[in-house]
């Protein structure tokens, strides 16, 4: 008891921080287990993967899914930022804005990719020998995941700025965040583009978004995704938020 009771004091805020990211974390885990019992399903060979090419190029194939685990790991990245952000505020001598604003950015390029998991259902479909039941409660399991993370990320960035800033602008923040994902999900699904072109192709990056800002009426037929993903969102976390208030 003693060991977790230190635990929390030394890389949690407090135990109800702990206890969501042990409960995000053991569903995590559940769900790369699905992934590799699936892979038992369809008998997958691996002595077939010999290079390190070998595994990028199967993080691409559907029928293993284990692009499913390489979006739940980007999806971890926004919530350790969001703890990190948080660790440092709470460390008066090593507290810097500079620092603060690093950790806001990071996590703000790679807020999209909690909610993104959610859009992998568009590759649900029948694929024998393995039962359609199972690959629905696999892929909700990683979109479930996808959302905790992304809403577990939120609450951190909304509880640093309440000790910074008002509830008002905190809020008008929340909810510009949660635009910018869904945004952020339509360029990554649609437009093929990732948090890291931010800096590897800043430029094309830069010169997408205008296109799609100037010209939204070309991308009528995926932009509504942005819209309805981030109402969806911005529902689902006041509903969380509602129920958190409540207990």
């Amino acid at each position: 008891m003693t060991f977790i009771t230190n635990l929390i004091t030394k890389y949690f805020r407090d135990r109800s921080q702990f206890l969501s990211f042990t409960y995000l974390f053991i569903t995590s885990i559940f769900g790369c287990l699905m992934i590799l019992f699936r892979m038992q399903l369809i008998d997958f060979q691996w002595n077939t993967l010999n290079t390190l090419n070998d595994f990028k190029i199967l993080r691409g194939v559907n029928s293993t899914f284990l692009f499913l685990v390489w979006n739940l790991f980007l999806a971890w990245i926004p919530y350790w930022c969001a703890i990190a952000l948080n660790r440092m505020a709470r460390d008066k001598t090593n507290f810097s804005y500079i620092g603060a604003g690093i950790l806001g950015l990071f996590w703000l390029l790679f807020f999209p990719n909690a909610p993104y998991i959610v859009t992998d259902l568009l590759h649900l479909k029948y694929r024998a020998p393995v039962p359609l039941w199972y690959d629905v409660m696999m892929m909700m399991t990683f979109a479930w995941n996808g959302l905790m993370l992304g809403y577990a990320s939120l609450f951190e960035i909304q509880y640093f700025l309440e000790q910074h800033f008002s509830k008002t602008f905190t809020w008008s923040i929340v909810v510009l965040a949660i635009g910018l994902g869904g945004f952020g999900v339509f360029m990554g699904r649609f437009q093929r583009l990732n948090s890291w072109d931010i800096v590897t192709k800043p430029f094309a990056l830069i010169q997408a978004e205008i296109q799609i800002l100037t010209h939204p009426l070309q991308y009528s037929q995926t932009l509504g995704v942005a819209v309805i993903l981030s109402a969806f969102m911005l529902l689902g976390y006041l509903t969380i938020n509602a129920l958190r208030l409540k207990n």
